[in-house]
């Protein structure tokens, strides 16, 4: 009894001893943990925010309501947002998970004890419209830390219950029972009996078994090494696998880690983008210089998370609009600072066409108030010249009235462009036959080209299928282009018209060329352009109204120049379903 006692008091003594460090290390661990859990939540939170702003903006300023609605909706599928509060327009637009943990609509009110908050403005065009607050639940951090620490507790009892039974069976095997045996051969001999001492295996089988224990005990001690090493793994694929491109940067700006997201979209490999530094990414344009990209840095080091755009330059010299969030973070000991970049351009282009529209939509408002204020007068002045046109029996006389009558029938067709213009036209679209179309345009503009000694060669295809369209208002897109490109051309026009493929989608893609002079290279961007003209008694709205048209079919229409000389106005289509 006192031989299995002491084995007993050595195996609790050395179960105590690893029970207390083990805790101590599970204490420890479980401390980093918590306080790791909680500030990638305020992190997702604070991310959460500036994504939600930036999605919002342009829907708040368009006050797009069910826009706005669709966004809240659209975050029902992160478990952590509790709710949602947008402040916009003079109005609340609330998400809130109820009991059952749907996202539901709300007034905007509701009880935000122990939640997370980040709120962050809705900015358009550097001015506040409005502000969003999205409030994080600690509910799954809290189930998370609370199993891991159900992990640790059941791994130490394991440990402790292994310990105990590897320690008395060492004991028992090794020490006590070949002291029985020796005190039964010591009281053998001095009875003078014989020797009672059985032999056993040597001690080979027991220093195998002592070190398969110490290797299971490493290996328990071990498998927060190895868990480690699993997270590492882990956190490479959810690296690799985020949509935005990340960069791990050094305080002077150098390059220390990259995913896949960034090689797809700067055009890098992995050693290339490791071998670069800020200013290989940016257009090197102020404010896009490295000094500037640095200065973010240092910032954002200081504590001052930052959210700008930025010019980013592709490997292949191409620049594009990206977003940009700075934010620091401790890795390895050191402070690093972790570069968000989301790509942009197509956002940009969004708003410069909203931008366009709006204006032009303010434009043809004002043009048709002034054509409709000019029209009536225009009309009186025309109508008193032929009451007195048999009073006029003077040549001088009849060459000034010849001569009013052509400015006012300038003014009459400036009035009737302005009219086409401004005034909002309800279109009608009917899928019919584009080839025909054209060949009735060109017929209508033979006349004029005879007289020029220019030849209209009609190039387009027979077998397009038909395109939804208001025959009247197309046909005018085409007695425009037909004009425009009769005045500047030396010799020919070309009419062609082809059956394209685009996004899954088929077009019609029709184009007017001339060999004339061409554009000039500084007023491509201006040809569409109200009032905009290169011709000396131009009014300058021809085109304007063909882009106007053409966008009310759906269609896209650009201009560019010809590598043999002379322009080329290409007029996009949707083929009718």
């Amino acid at each position: 009894m006192k031989r299995r006692s002491m084995a007993m008091l050595v195996a609790a003594a050395l179960v105590t001893a690893t029970t207390l460090l083990l805790a101590a290390f599970g204490a420890v661990d479980y401390e980093h943990r918590s306080d790791d859990e909680w500030t990638r939540l305020r992190r997702v939170t604070r991310a959460q925010t500036t994504e939600m702003a930036v999605a919002l903006a342009v829907p708040v300023w368009n006050i797009d309501r069910p826009q706005i609605d669709k966004i809240l909706d659209s975050q029902a599928e992160v478990q952590p947002i509790e709710a949602i509060v947008v402040q916009a327009a003079g109005k609340t637009h609330a998400r809130v998970r109820d009991a059952k943990r749907s996202f539901v609509a709300s007034d905007g009110v509701f009880p935000t004890a122990g939640l997370l908050m980040a709120e962050q403005p809705i900015m358009f065009e550097r001015e506040q419209i409005g502000n969003v607050r999205v409030y994080t639940t600690p509910l799954f951090v809290r189930q998370l830390l609370r199993s891991s620490l159900m992990r640790t507790v059941t791994a130490i009892l394991a440990t402790d219950v292994l310990l105990i039974i590897v320690v008395y069976f060492l004991l028992w095997r090794i020490v006590l029972r070949p002291l029985g045996e020796i005190e039964r051969f010591a009281g053998s001999v001095s009875t003078g009996g014989e020797s009672a001492i059985a032999v056993h295996p040597g001690p080979a089988a027991e220093l195998e078994r002592l070190r398969q224990s110490i290797e299971t005990m490493v290996r328990l001690l071990d498998e927060r090494y190895v868990k480690l090493e699993q997270s590492e793994e882990r956190f490479r694929t959810i690296f690799d696998s985020v949509k935005d491109t990340i960069l791990i940067h050094d305080v002077d700006g150098t390059i220390l880690d990259v995913n896949a997201r960034m090689r797809e979209m700067f055009g890098y490999t992995r050693e290339e983008a490791l071998a670069l530094d800020i200013a290989r990414l940016s257009s090197g344009i102020e404010p896009y210089t490295q000094e500037a990209g640095v200065s973010r840095i240092r910032e954002a080091l200081a504590g001052n998370e930052e959210t700008f755009e930025w010019h980013g330059r592709h490997h292949d010299g191409q620049l594009f609009w990206t977003e940009v969030s700075l934010r620091t973070a401790t890795i390895d000991g050191r402070q690093r600072v972790l570069v968000v970049v989301r790509d942009i351009q197509q956002r940009k282009a969004l708003e410069r066409e909203l931008r366009r529209r709006e204006t032009m939509a303010a434009m043809g408002t004002l043009v048709a108030g002034v054509a409709h204020e000019v029209r009536n007068p225009l009309f009186g002045i025309t109508a008193l010249l032929d009451a007195y046109a048999p009073s006029l029996d003077t040549p001088e006389l009849r060459e000034m009235a010849d001569g009013l009558r052509e400015q006012a029938g300038r003014l009459t067709q400036l009035t009737r462009e302005l009219l086409d213009y401004g005034m909002p036209v309800t279109i009608t679209l009917v899928p019919g036959s584009l080839g025909s179309l054209v060949d009735e345009a060109i017929a209508g503009r033979a006349p004029a080209a005879a007289r020029a000694r220019l030849t209209v060669r009609n190039a387009i295809e027979r077998s397009l299928p038909d395109t939804p369209m208001d025959r009247a208002r197309m046909r005018q897109v085409f007695d425009n282009l037909l004009d425009n490109a009769l005045h500047h051309s030396r010799s020919t026009v070309t009419v062609a018209a082809r059956e394209v493929v685009q996004d899954g989608r088929s077009w019609i893609e029709c184009t007017v060329e001339d060999d004339g002079k061409g554009f000039e290279p500084a007023d491509l961007d201006r040809v569409f352009e109200p009032f905009f003209t290169r011709r000396e008694r131009g009014i300058g709205l021809g085109m304007s109204v063909v882009q106007h048209i053409v966008e009310e079919h759906a269609g896209r229409v650009t201009a560019a120049n010809r590598a043999q000389g002379g322009a080329i106005i290409t007029v996009r289509l949707p083929v009718a379903r």
